[in-house]
């Protein structure tokens, strides 16, 4: 049969669900079915012909390449796709960004900004999700550096640097998955001898992301990062642990998610707290992800077809950190710093977990600790900015 680049769904070939086709798209088109054009009809029956058929391809007994050549002649929308592109869950985000700058939202595998999943496309045909997953255990490297400015008369300038690789261990299945993300964070400290601060901090660890789905509604996901904190001058109280427990539920699946569990930081300022929101993403090109303590709103800016995609984002940030540390006037003890951040960023999500970001934004709030006693300093409010690439 000649092809008819305008009609592709009536491309067809010599079969007889072919050929029943060839009638369909051969009748007039004026005529309705169920308020349906012919044409519109015709569409729809070629498609539901090539659904069933890769339906039944999947339990058969052929190889790839035969399924592949068995179902050539369909429109590109509907050709096979490979398995790592129907994953649904992401690694958790910012995985090197656990020791300044928390990020405490449930990262959600479907509604996470970056690789938006366009189910509602109206009359159009919707582009695939980007594929987020690599095949095999390593998931990529993360490198993040910061800069967070100070030059009043008492200040702390920082400047720092993350590196992570994420490994991904499907339990069963990828609605079962455990993520392990070893990391190495060092921070540079440039502060008023007056402060007695240490000139350099670290923390290295693993973080232990796993999130099981239990219904089609409901889910549970858990954050355990045992890590060590110190300016390796002194070991005591140096280990700590960072958890998050949430239970997650699809009140609108794919559209609305409401979450509640705790926090347990791991710093002695705040030692617990609530972890509670929404995720709401009306459409496919925004996300407001309105957690305490860390919300977030993103946007979508451009999209390159199945390739990349290009998201702004404004999100909270609750600064700061403990650490085991040695000074000169109070020898071993333990230092917080504490700030509050709000942000503004960009970030190039492309397939296969690599992305690029640069973010810029405010400080304030800031305040420090030696032993939940606070130092009574005049730290002003800054600025900072921070940038980061995974591949």
């Amino acid at each position: 049969m000649t092809e008819d680049p305008e009609n592709a769904d009536c491309n067809t070939g010599d079969s007889p669900a072919d050929a029943a086709i060839a009638r369909c798209c051969s009748a007039p088109e004026g005529k309705t079915f169920r308020g349906q054009t012919t044409m519109s009809a015709c569409r729809s029956l070629h498609r539901a012909i090539i659904a069933v058929t890769l339906t039944i391809l999947s339990s058969s007994n052929l190889t790839g390449q035969d399924q592949l050549l068995y179902v050539s002649s369909a429109p590109a929308w509907l050709q096979p796709v490979s398995n790592s592109a129907r994953v649904v869950m992401t690694p958790a985000e910012e995985t090197a960004d656990q020791t300044s700058e928390w990020d405490f939202r449930p990262l959600d595998p479907d509604l996470s900004a970056g690789y938006a999943d366009d189910r509602s496309c109206g009359s159009e045909v919707c582009p695939p999700p980007l594929q987020k997953f690599r095949n095999g255990m390593l998931q990529g490297v993360t490198v993040v550096g910061g800069y967070l400015h100070d030059d009043g008369p008492e200040s702390i300038a920082m400047s720092s640097m993350d590196l992570s690789a994420t490994l991904a261990f499907p339990m069963g299945s990828f609605d079962n998955l455990l993520m392990v993300t070893p990391f190495f964070r060092a921070d540079y400290l440039t502060a008023s001898p007056t402060l007695d601060l240490p000139d350099e901090l670290y923390e290295t660890g693993a973080r232990f992301f796993w999130k099981k789905k239990i219904d089609e509604r409901f889910g549970i996901l858990g954050i355990v990062t045992p890590a060590v904190r110190t300016d390796f001058n002194n070991s005591e109280d140096a280990l700590r642990i960072f958890g998050l427990g949430l239970l997650t539920w699809q009140m609108r699946p794919g559209t609305l998610m409401v979450s509640g569990g705790l926090v347990h930081t791991g710093r002695d300022d705040f030692p617990i707290l609530p972890a509670a929101g929404l995720l709401w993403t009306p459409d496919n090109n925004w996300k407001f992800d309105l957690q305490f303590p860390s919300p977030r709103i993103s946007c979508r800016l451009s999209r390159d077809g199945d390739c990349s995609e290009t998201w702004g984002y404004l999100s909270g940030v609750f600064g700061g950190n403990t650490w085991s540390v040695q000074t000169a006037s109070r020898g071993d003890t333990q230092l917080t710093l504490r700030d509050y951040r709000l942000m503004v960023g960009l970030e190039h999500v492309q397939t296969e977990n690599r992305s690029i970001f640069t973010e810029f934004g405010l400080v304030f709030g800031r305040s420090i600790e030696f032993d939940d006693v606070a130092v009574p300093a005049e730290l002003s409010n800054t600025w900072t900015i921070r940038g980061g690439i995974c591949f």
